[in-house]
């Protein structure tokens, strides 16, 4: 994960393990339709979650618009 600048802010997230996918998931009230995941780590779960936000904001006519 790289310097913010777009100004993402999570007003708060959660993660959690995932027994059946193991895997930790990590997803924000914010950005309701995004969801994180990664394998090793929980922090890498959530720097993901930011770069999915930070792309999603990036994208044309994206705003609103949760991810499929």
């Amino acid at each position: 994960m790289g310097i913010i600048d777009s100004g993402v802010c999570l007003s708060s997230f959660q993660v959690h393990w995932s027994p059946q996918d193991a895997e930790f998931i990590a997803r924000s009230d914010r950005y309701p339709g995004l969801v994180a995941r990664n394998e090793w780590s929980s922090l890498a779960a959530v720097d993901e979650l930011i770069e999915l936000i930070e792309q999603q904001g990036r994208q044309p006519h994206s705003a609103g618009r949760p991810a499929a």
